[in-house]
């Protein structure tokens, strides 16, 4: 807070410069005696400048020693020098032990007519050897009588000590005292001051931690964020500044009053980013000119840059708290519920001030005993920070009592809030209750009805189960059926032979035996050569039907559903033949060319051949009724049915191959799929190929496929694996 009365001070002290002399000291008030004006210096160490008898009037005038190094800037080059000033004493004064209060920056020998009086610090331009001290100090003085007196000082600064050149820190600052008058007061002073900056640590700290907590409760609240740094900034500016009196050496005390610049400003700065954030006041450019003022501000103060009429320092305060009561104007006009507690924080720092400036001017002339222009600046001076302290207090404080204020009235919301919630948890608790018994009630109902529901779905199951297998039943015995027509198709032409043959055999015989009567040899004997060759095709075509009888018995024996090495070029031959029958049984103008393309020397393999002869009738049913549909609708069209058996790999391959019409994607993804035919409603299962897909798959191990495209005929493939031990039938 010093730099900000600067100007102030050097205007009131000023005043005073004329009136000081080499007249003596007649009087000490309760403050003490300035020594710090009219000094003599030279750069440069020399033992005998001490003496009192050297002549310093070629030496530089050094009008007051209450500057900062900077000021010397041939003493900052030589590290060294010598300070000189006359003093005399009235005789009130004489003999009388007196005390020196120095304040410092670098290291001093204080001599009395040449004589070392005191050490303060080690004196040197080595710096391994030099130590500063920029403590106070009370040194003891006593001049015998009321002549003038020589007052040298041996000073040091070395080039290796931090400072920075607009530090607040005097190059001296003494002061002559009177211990029985000033003795009591300045430790009481100490305490006092000590006390009151340990009060304001206390409070910023403590209100700092309190705002970080509540922005720990609530992310949302950022101000409580801006707030606690504000504080906490302003805590470790008061806290360097109380660490002053205990710091020695002039780089640590240096830096110590940096920290505390820089966080002093950053701290005001920081309040109107909290008004800005407790507003909901956007950040345009007013806050952004502050900020660069605060920077203009602190850089001239760090750097000791002087504009004219101290432009550097004060336009930052004065636009910091014009834009403070702007924003609370602002906020006003848009009707925000805190806008009136910036203005009344403003109101209340206000009546503080007048209060305390009041009383301050009443009790306090009366309390010291003014008699110096020297004093009375002191006491403004005091006075002055007091309301500087009151005015950095007053804002950030009351913001945050007004936070404090609304988190009591959220918590006491928020108590209001949770007793209706208990009342209302305890209404819902019985109505739940309530719910629960008819819940429970409906919970017994609906499982006798799921019970019900159960056991009419097993019925329903059980029925479903028994029709599909009466579907399958019937499936295989409409495949039985076309099966037995076939053969009875296949049976009936050679037993039409039989029958014919016989009958003309029967007209010859009647013939043979008229001949035999008329006594014609030669006509008995053409007639029993034609009656031979009947017999003979009799014969031929008897056998011929029993070999058909004897293969339907083979095929009989072999339905017991248990695997065996069968011959698939046979049995494709077999079941090809039995399908066209079958279809010209049905149909007398069916009619259709049809192949067999084997590879020789097929390897029997074991499969139930009951069922693969049942796919097989399936395939070549289907691909007979796709060649006589594609015919019905083009008279011109040749149906043609091909069976196709190869090995592959360890595969045996037989495709079914028709130039029917062929069928699209969409009927091709679902045409294993149980129920699903493209025949006419009644003249299809929808079981066949289904069946024919678990028989090759599950029965067998083997994979069934279909390719086929719209007017480009259909070819279904059967892959059978070709097992050397029998494979259990799932």
């Amino acid at each position: 807070m010093k730099h900000l009365f600067k100007v102030f001070l050097f205007i009131l002290i000023g005043c005073q410069v004329w009136a000081q002399s080499r007249a003596p000291i007649k009087s000490i008030s309760s403050d003490g005696f300035s020594l710090s004006k009219f000094w003599k210096w030279k750069e440069g160490d020399n033992a005998a400048w001490a003496a009192p008898s050297f002549n310093d009037s070629t030496w530089k005038d050094a009008p007051v020693l209450y500057k900062n190094i900077s000021h010397f800037p041939e003493l900052r080059k030589a590290q060294i020098g010598w300070f000189r000033k006359p003093i005399r004493l009235d005789s009130s004064l004489a003999k009388k032990t007196l005390f020196l209060n120095i304040e410092q920056m670098g290291a001093s020998e204080i001599y009395l007519d040449g004589k070392l009086l005191h050490k303060i610090g080690v004196v040197s331009t080595n710096p391994a050897v030099e130590k500063t001290k920029v403590l106070a100090e009370l040194l003891p003085i006593t001049l015998p009588d009321t002549l003038q007196h020589v007052l040298a000082i041996r000073y040091s600064f070395t080039k290796s000590n931090f400072y920075f050149p607009g530090t607040g820190q005097e190059l001296f600052k003494i002061k002559l005292h009177d211990i029985n008058r000033w003795g009591g007061s300045f430790y009481r002073d100490n305490l006092e001051m000590s006390r009151a900056l340990a009060f304001c640590i206390g409070v910023f700290f403590i209100f700092s931690l309190l705002h970080f907590l509540f922005y720990s409760t609530n992310r949302q609240q950022k101000v409580s964020l801006s707030l606690g740094f504000t504080l906490l900034f302003f805590g470790i500016s008061f806290f360097a500044d109380f660490l002053d009196d205990h710091i020695t050496t002039i780089s640590g005390h240096e830096i110590n009053e940096l920290i505390t610049l820089i966080t002093l400003y950053l701290g005001l700065l920081l309040i109107n980013v909290s008004l800005y954030l407790y507003l909901d006041q956007p950040f345009k450019y007013f806050f952004y000119l502050q900020a660069g003022l605060m920077v203009l501000a602190l850089t001239s103060t760090i750097f000791d840059i002087t504009l004219p009429f101290e432009l550097q320092t004060w336009p930052f305060f004065v636009l910091l708290f014009v834009d403070f009561i702007r924003v609370s104007i602002l906020a006003d006009r848009r009707r925000h519920p805190n806008a009136k507690v910036p203005v009344n924080t403003l109101i209340a720092m206000a009546v503080c001030i007048v209060v305390f400036f009041a009383v301050s001017i009443l009790f306090g002339m009366l309390a010291y005993n003014i008699d110096s222009i020297q004093s009375t600046s002191e006491y403004f001076l005091v006075v002055l920070g007091i309301l500087a302290l009151i005015f950095v207090l007053s804002i950030p404080v009351g913001l945050s009592l007004s936070l404090v204020k609304e988190y009591t009235r959220t918590h006491r919301s928020l108590l209001k809030k949770i007793t209706e919630i208990e009342e209302l948890s305890a209404r819902n608790l019985a109505q739940e209750q309530e719910k629960q018994h008819l819940l429970s009630t409906q919970n017994e109902l609906l499982e006798k009805q799921v019970a019900t529901r159960t056991s009419e779905l097993k019925k329903s199951l059980q029925s479903l189960k028994a029709t599909q297998a009466q579907l399958v039943q019937s499936e295989k015995l409409a495949s039985l059926g076309e099966l037995t027509a076939g053969i009875a198709h296949e049976i009936q032409n050679p037993l039409n032979f039989v029958n014919n043959f016989s009958e003309v055999s029967t007209e010859l015989i009647d013939e043979m035996k008229e001949e035999i009567e008329r006594g014609d040899t030669e006509e008995v004997k053409a007639i029993a050569g034609d009656l031979q060759q009947n017999l003979q095709k009799i014969v031929h075509h008897g056998k011929r039907a029993s070999s058909i009888v004897k293969g339907m018995l083979e095929h009989s024996r072999m339905g017991t559903g248990e695997r065996q090495l069968t011959d698939i070029n046979a049995l494709c031959d077999e079941y090809l033949r039995l399908s066209y029958h079958g279809m010209r049984a049905k149909d007398k103008s069916f009619n259709a060319d049809f192949e067999l393309i084997t590879e020789p020397d097929l390897p029997r393999i074991s499969v139930v051949s009951q069922d693969v002869g049942r796919v097989l009738l399936n395939l070549i049913n289907n691909a007979f009724y796709a060649v006589n549909v594609a015919r019905a609708s083009s008279p011109s069209f040749k149906p043609k049915v091909s069976v196709f058996t190869e090995k592959s790999d360890n595969q045996l391959i037989i495709k079914v191959k028709d130039n029917g019409g062929g069928m699209s994607d969409k009927v091709k993804a679902k045409i294993f799929q149980p129920f699903f035919t493209t025949k006419p409603t009644g003249q299809g299962t929808g079981l066949g190929l289904s069946l024919a897909y678990d028989i090759i798959t599950k029965g067998h191990g083997g994979k069934i496929d279909v390719e086929s495209a719209e007017g480009n005929g259909t070819t279904f493939t059967i892959r059978l694996p070709i097992a050397t031990a029998p494979v259990a039938v799932s």
